[in-house]
């Protein structure tokens, strides 16, 4: 049972502690707390510095009281703050409202006590009788103080409701970015099934069986490497090439003449890339490219590094008409261009257009690499 006597004796040495150093407490109480003390050490060596050089009456006694009077200041400060935290609302209108009726008050409280301590210690200090000058001169003085201690508590709290508006601010639009983000990769895959399944029920219909059989199996091979992708986080460029490589390969099925060139130098097999990013290009490419046009069809997926931007290109010798290929730079090229704007603003750049050997998309980003 002696841990059950310890415990409620340990535990308040360590709240005062902390309480003294600032510990466990947020930096706008913290900050609020050094400006109330600096404000008011900063006034007691100015009174007391006063006192000495004037050389008359009790001096350490004068300081003494000045000293215990610090500790009474620093307590109504303590009240105010809890008045204004708690009941001046989240307005700051309404905290301004609040300080400036209170602050009057306070220093009235304190000046009064100010007035009765000098008065104890030191009856001289007040002169031979009671003089409503000396009070109202008392009072000046002490309301402007609390005043202006209230001005530079309520300045140092907006500053921090400023910063902590603009962190907040700065969450929402971050989360909002990534939701975006979110749905624009979500729209890759039902779209990418949408056209396999389209696949799949050709195959059926020509009643190539075995075919349409293959093309199940290689398009779950498929989704189980795609759906493993986080959509926040890049991969290698040699990645993202296997993955197309595995896309066209089911459709090498269907399209058996369908031939594939890649073009990535070793140095960018590590460049990082958003992930399945080329995937709509490349089913734009098997879409109307090669489903529109007469065989022999061919992909080209090439990649290179100029001026620390990695550009990218997807292109196909389709010779649909220019109507056709046009229709393809719908969702799929809007994904993209979504995309890369998001994820890299005003340094990427997306370009799609027909070229005397077919149709071209190219795609530039900054160059990064992968360890």
């Amino acid at each position: 049972m002696d841990w059950v006597e310890e415990a409620p004796q340990r535990a308040p040495r360590r709240g005062l502690r902390a309480a003294f150093l600032g510990r466990g407490l947020t930096p706008r109480t913290r900050a609020m707390l050094w400006l109330t003390l600096l404000f008011w050490l900063s006034n007691f060596l100015i009174l007391s510095a006063g006192i000495l050089v004037s050389g008359n009456g009790p001096l350490a006694a004068l300081v003494a009281m000045r000293g215990l009077l610090t500790l009474f200041g620093l307590f109504l400060c303590y009240l105010l703050h809890r008045a204004l935290d708690r009941w001046s609302g989240p307005s700051f209108r309404s905290r301004v409202l609040l300080a400036a009726l209170l602050a009057p008050v306070t220093a009235e409280v304190f000046a009064w006590a100010a007035y009765f301590a000098t008065t104890a210690v030191d009856p001289s200090r007040i002169g031979t009788g009671f003089s409503w000058a000396a009070v109202i001169s008392t009072l000046s003085y002490w309301t402007w103080f609390f005043l202006a201690w209230a001005g530079l508590y309520l300045a140092l709290g907006y500053s921090y409701d400023v910063q902590a508006e603009r962190l907040h601010s700065a969450e929402l639009r971050a989360h909002a970015q990534a939701a975006q983000l979110r749905a624009l990769h979500n729209q890759v895959n039902p779209h990418f099934l949408f056209n396999s399944l389209n696949s799949i029920s050709a195959l059926i219909v020509e009643e190539r069986n075995v075919d349409a059989e293959r093309m199940v199996t290689r398009l779950a091979t498929f989704f189980r490497r795609s759906l493993s992708i986080d959509p926040f986080e890049d991969i290698p460029l040699e990645r993202e090439i296997d993955l197309q490589r595995a896309y066209l390969e089911i459709e090498q099925l269907r399209y058996p003449d369908l031939v594939l060139a890649i073009d990535c130098p070793p140095a960018l097999a590590h460049a990082a890339v958003p992930a399945l990013i080329l995937q709509p290009l490349v089913e734009n490419a098997v879409k109307y490219g090669v489903a529109a046009s007469a065989p022999p069809a061919r992909i080209a997926i090439a990649a290179h590094a100029e001026d620390g931007h990695l550009t990218l290109a997807v292109s196909d010798s389709g010779t649909a008409p220019a109507g056709a290929a046009k229709e393809g730079t719908g969702v799929g090229l809007k994904n993209v261009r979504e995309r890369l704007a998001q994820r890299f603003g005003d340094r990427q750049s997306l370009a799609a257009g027909r070229t005397p050997t077919g149709f071209t998309c190219t795609l530039t980003m900054p160059l990064r690499m992968l360890s």
